[in-house]
Parts: C-alpha cells; sequence; structure tokens
C-alpha cells in the first residue's frame, strides 16, 4: 500500500516545479520582469525540498536537514523577488541566511522546536515580503490590485506560520508517526493552497505591473522624458471633470529657428536642443505643474495655481533660462517664444486656454521671436476670445 505522506510530497514537487517551469517561461518570454526570474525560483526550490520530504523514510536527516534549508531558502527568494519588484538592491546573503543558521546546527533540535524554528524563519521572510509591498502600495503612481491583495496574503501567511511557531510546543507529534500525523496532512493541505495562489498572484503582479509602465511609457517623449500629447490630452479630459479652480494658467512654447537648426547644423543638434529645453523648463517649473511636449518643437505647461504674475514671471524664468542653458549648441541660435493665457474661478477648458495661448505664440514670433506674450486673464462667464497684450 503506498503511503499518503510520500504521495503527497511528490505530487507537491511536481506541482512546485510547473509552477517554477510557468514563472520561468513567462520571464524568458519578458525578460524586463526580473522578479520573475526570482520567484521561479522560489517555486523551483520549494519544489526541491517536497522531494526531500517524500524520501523522509529512507533517508529522515535528508528532509530534515535539507528539506527544511530548502524551505527558508524557498522563502528567502519570495523575499528577494519581491525587493526585486520593488526596484531595492538584492542582498542575497539575507536570504540565505535562514537556512544556513538552520544548517549550522538549529536542525539538531527536537521536532517541536524544528517545527517552531522552521515556521518562525519562513514568517519572518514572509513578514518582510509583505511589508515591502505594502510600502510598495503607499505611493499612489504604484498602486496595483494585485500588489495589494497578494501583500495580505503573504501576510496571513507569516501571520498564521508566526502562530504555528507559538503553538508548536502544544502539537501532538513526534518523529515515529510524524508522516502519519494529522497536523502534516493539515500544514500540507494549508501550504498547498497558500502556494497555488501566490502563485497566481505573483504571476499577476508582474503582468499587471509591465502593463503599467508600458502605458506609462506610452505618455511619455522618449528624447525629453516629458508628457507627450497624449498624456496632455488626458489632463485635458479630466480636467472637464474638476471643480473649479482659483486660477490656472497656460503657457504654450515653440523653440526658434528650429527648422534652421535642423538643417544648418543636424537633426542631432536639434534632438539636443529639445532636450536642453525639457531639461530646463522642468527645473523652473513647481512638481505640481504639468510640462508636455505636444509637438515637434512645441511645448506645453499647465499651472495651477497661477496668476497672470506667477505665469509671466515662470515663462520669463524658462526663456532666459533656455537661453543660458542652449547657448553652447547651434552656435546660440536657440530661442523660444512664449505664448501666456490664465483663466480664474473657473473649471479650466485647457484645449480652449491652449488655443488662446497659442494666439499669443504666434504674435510673439511675428514679433521678432524671443518673448513673452500674454492673453490677458478670462474669469466665470466670460466668452469670446482673449486680448492680447504683448509683455
Amino acid at each position: 500500500m503506498i503511503e499518503l505522506a510520500p504521495t503527497l510530497f511528490l505530487f507537491g514537487a511536481f506541482m512546485l516545479s510547473l509552477l517554477g517551469v510557468f514563472l520561468y517561461a513567462i520571464w524568458r518570454g519578458d525578460e524586463e520582469a526580473q522578479e520573475l526570474w526570482w520567484w521561479s525560483a522560489v517555486f523551483a526550490t520549494a519544489g526541491a525540498a517536497a522531494l526531500t520530504y517524500a524520501f523522509r523514510n529512507e533517508a529522515e536527516w535528508l528532509s530534515i536537514i535539507f528539506g527544511n534549508a530548502l524551505n527558508m531558502w524557498s522563502c528567502g527568494l519570495l523575499w528577494t523577488g519581491v525587493v526585486v519588484f520593488v526596484e531595492k538592491p538584492v542582498r542575497l546573503p539575507l536570504a540565505l541566511l535562514g537556512g544556513a543558521i538552520w544548517i549550522a546546527g538549529l536542525w539538531r533540535m527536537g521536532i517541536h522546536m524544528r517545527i517552531a524554528e522552521t515556521a518562525a524563519i519562513s514568517a519572518v521572510y514572509e513578514a518582510a515580503a509583505a511589508w515591502e509591498l505594502f510600502r510598495y502600495n503607499r505611493i499612489r503612481e504604484q498602486r496595483l490590485v494585485s500588489s495589494r491583495v497578494t501583500a495580505w496574503i503573504i501576510a496571513l501567511q507569516a501571520a498564521l506560520d508566526f502562530a504555528l511557531a507559538v503553538a508548536a510546543p502544544f502539537l501532538v507529534v513526534d518523529n515515529e508517526s510524524f508522516l502519519t500525523s494529522p497536523y502534516l496532512k493539515a500544514r500540507f493541505l494549508e501550504l498547498s493552497g497558500f502556494v497555488a495562489i501566490l502563485g497566481f498572484l505573483v504571476a499577476t503582479l508582474s503582468k499587471e505591473r509591465l502593463a503599467k509602465r508600458r502605458e506609462v511609457a506610452a505618455m511619455i517623449d522618449p528624447l525629453t522624458g516629458l508628457p507627450n500629447r497624449r498624456a496632455f490630452e488626458r489632463a485635458v479630459e479630466r480636467a472637464k471633470r474638476s471643480a473649479p479652480a482659483p486660477s490656472t494658467a497656460v503657457l504654450v512654447f515653440d523653440l526658434d529657428n528650429f527648422k534652421y537648426i535642423n538643417d544648418r547644423f543636424g537633426h542631432a543638434e536639434g534632438d539636443r536642443v529639445l532636450a536642453v529645453f525639457g531639461a530646463t523648463a522642468t527645473r523652473n517649473t513647481r512638481s505640481s505643474d504639468m510640462l508636455a511636449r505636444i509637438g515637434g518643437e512645441e511645448f506645453v505647461a499647465i499651472l495651477s495655481p497661477a496668476d497672470r504674475t506667477s505665469a509671466l514671471a515662470i515663462a520669463e524664468r524658462i526663456r532666459s533660462a533656455f537661453i543660458h542653458d542652449a547657448a553652447h549648441l547651434a552656435d546660440g541660435a536657440a530661442t523660444v517664444s512664449v505664448g501666456v493665457t490664465v483663466l480664474e474661478d473657473a473649471t479650466p477648458d485647457l484645449a480652449a486656454m491652449t488655443r488662446v495661448a497659442d494666439d499669443a505664440l504666434y504674435r510673439a514670433k511675428a514679433e521678432g521671436r524671443n518673448r513673452v506674450i500674454f492673453a490677458g486673464a478670462q474669469r466665470r462667464g466670460d466668452a469670446g476670445i482673449l486680448s492680447v497684450t504683448a509683455r
């Protein structure tokens, strides 16, 4: 008659190895998700641990020493995968420390202490992994549904392991009856459920974060690192649904002589001019403002809150700083013209404001470039084209 416990462990080893291969295959399909490599190693290591447990009757020392060490190393690798996911440095010695301490001598204790020690070490790694994911979710831009769920599932497992570490001295179990004990069967079922859920969650977590990164990348201009027209249009749509603001300013920038720079100095020099302007404008706007590249050499900034005085001050600061920053490029031919408009006490229609600021920009071009033109402030209830005033 086939013993139930070895058969369960063999089945567990097969399923864990299969999950490891599955995650490895996903990683090979998209090696940008480096955490998947570590998480595939988690299941491969846990599978190797289950395989040693299956042969406990033939080589008890193998399962006690190396099986438990492999189990703790799998927990350390789980934590390492999370560390990689949250983009922190890998500390592999810490991940392997639990298993190393076990091999160094903890395995010599009695069975109740061994259960307590393995559960406690596993719980420490699981709690650390859950903590990293909870911290990751505190940043609004990084929040993912699957990361919150994964954090709670790992935290729950950590709590169960801590409880087991405390309750271990009271378990009815001994070396002779270990493979047939109710404890082992319950523990196997509990861990099987956790592992199955975890495998699904970590795969989903990586895919969701990768999809979000690609969505963000689709909103970014690769040359300047600024939001692109698509991102600006989304901001326009969000503004339509927002509450009225005290005042909002829109600044439209157009680099002067850009065609001449490209034709005379080459497109590589033109790209450098664009990159320098992006850096200059970013440095001279606030973190709450939005700056985007909406065309070849055209940029727009949304400032909120901003009145006429502050909007013109920022526009002028960017204009003069750009001349200084780009002086070494294209024989100093790179300058910028700016159109500015302000809307007060109303929900901003950014598309309309951009058109008004664009009209002011064209006047700046017509009047000789390298200047700021202000299209007068508009208040709630105003209609029609704003008057244009030169600065």
